[in-house]
C-alpha cells in the first residue's frame, strides 16, 4: 500500500482539523496519522490505494468548516503503516 505525506498550512489548528481528518480517513479505510506541527501546520500521512489518497488530498484542500487552508504540499514517504488504523498524534 502506498503512503503520502500531506502538509496543510493556514488556519488549521484549533479548528477541529485533526478530528475531521480522522473521521474522513476512518470512513475511507485510510491508515496513517494526523498531527499538529510546531509551525502551526498540520501533517497527515495517508496510506491507501491511489484513488483514495487523491480523495484525501482534495478534502485536505478544503478541510473542516472552521479552517482556512492556504496551501497543501504532498510528497512521497517511505512510512509503513503498522495496522489499518488512522490515529491522531498529539
Amino acid at each position: 500500500m502506498r503512503c503520502k505525506k500531506i502538509k496543510i498550512k493556514g488556519v488549521v489548528q484549533g479548528v477541529g482539523y485533526r478530528a475531521w481528518a480522522k473521521r474522513l480517513a476512518t470512513e475511507l479505510g485510510v491508515s496513517g496519522y494526523v498531527k499538529n506541527c510546531e509551525d502551526g501546520s498540520v501533517e497527515m500521512i495517508v496510506c491507501a490505494p491511489d484513488n483514495i489518497i487523491t480523495v484525501m488530498i482534495n478534502a485536505a484542500k478544503k478541510g473542516p468548516a472552521a479552517s482556512v487552508v492556504k496551501s497543501v504540499e504532498v510528497e512521497e514517504t517511505d512510512y509503513k503503516a503498522e495496522d489499518k488504523e488512522f490515529r491522531i498524534w498529539i
